[in-house]
């Protein structure tokens, strides 16, 4: 038997949850190659020509970073609120700009460089790695509530409540570490030319961007199993049954659950609901919270590292509950015409 096998608990579980899916795929395999092909359309129209660009220049950003100079312009502003040295200004500013996962790719390449301790590191992981505006002005605002003026509103959003974490991270990790930061000594890296760091930026996004298409593949799919089987329809039933009282519809329940685990998947099947201060508390929670689709491809960066993490996944679950209420009360507050 598995349990006289010694195999731990969760590893049954798995083995089983896998073989069941494996069987589902035999009997039923026209779904999901459905599933592959949305998810590969998505990959070519969308994650592929936005992200493969940011990954290039975040590398080229990061191995060029001129962080003496960041660090006394930036450390006024950001040793205060977060407690992090100047030059993660720069790492915040391409979270924000260049969307999952470019956030936690160049926080880890830094943290192997040596301009980041380990304390600043795991701190700087919890609010650095957010969704770009392109995702959501372009996807969230127009195409789930047809106004780009709603994907401004929410992208404002997105980044107060990251900022809101940071904040409270500060407080994370003991006494100050800058006293045990250490300037980063001249490495081979450094030595590289201009056409080796060129070539290596190109060539690792490349190669990154396959991997974030493979883990979007996988849960596509895995979503559609899900729905085969009706367990995502029993999902969304329970979640409306618990969340009634706060207009949640069975509609609702399947973008929350499906965008739990998948982001874009979540905000395709919140298209064309109306907008209200619950409807965008719902888009601003997804968003904050990434889905496990996208924690999967940023986890990806740090497994090159010693780096934990759990101060990124509940770095972003709470950035996701802070979008909520904040999302909930701005739009209550200043309803869109």
């Amino acid at each position: 038997m598995l349990q006289s096998s010694g195999w731990p608990q969760a590893r049954q579980w798995f083995f089983l949850l896998c073989a069941l899916s494996a069987a589902l795929l035999l009997f039923r395999p026209a779904p999901a190659m459905e599933a592959v092909r949305e998810a590969l359309r998505l990959c070519s129209e969308t994650i592929v020509p936005s992200l493969f660009p940011f990954l290039v220049l975040s590398a080229l950003l990061t191995a060029l970073l001129p962080t003496a100079a960041l660090d006394r312009f930036l450390s006024p502003l950001m040793r205060p609120l977060f407690r992090l040295s100047g030059n993660c200004g720069a790492v915040l500013a391409l979270g924000f700009s260049g969307g999952y996962p470019v956030g936690v790719r160049t926080t880890a390449a830094l943290y192997r460089q040596g301009q980041l301790n380990r304390s600043e590191a795991q701190r700087l992981l919890s609010f650095c790695n957010n969704s770009g505006p392109g995702f959501l002005l372009g996807v969230v605002g127009i195409g789930v509530f047809s106004s780009a003026a709603v994907g401004l509103r929410l992208y404002v959003v997105h980044i107060a409540a990251a900022l809101l974490v940071g904040f409270l991270f500060r407080f994370f990790g003991g006494k100050d570490p800058f006293a045990a930061h250490r300037p980063k000594p001249v490495s081979s890296q450094s030595a590289q030319s201009l056409a080796q760091l060129f070539t290596e930026a190109v060539t690792g996004s490349f190669f990154a961007v396959l991997n974030i298409c493979a883990f979007v593949l996988f849960f596509m799919i895995a979503l559609r199993l899900l729905s085969l089987t009706g367990l995502l329809h029993l999902l969304a039933a329970a979640l409306e049954m618990l969340l009634a009282p706060f207009g949640m519809t069975e509609h609702l329940a399947t973008a929350l659950f499906a965008g739990f685990l998948e982001l874009s998947t979540g905000a395709a099947c919140m298209q064309g609901a109306l907008l209200t201060p619950g409807t965008a508390a719902l888009a601003a929670f997804l968003l904050g919270w990434g889905g496990l689709s996208v924690h999967c491809q940023s986890l990806l960066f740090l497994l090159e590292t010693d780096l934990s993490c759990k101060p990124y996944l509940v770095g972003k679950f709470l950035q996701g509950l802070f979008s909520a209420v904040l999302a909930f009360v701005l739009f209550t507050a200043l309803p869109c015409a």
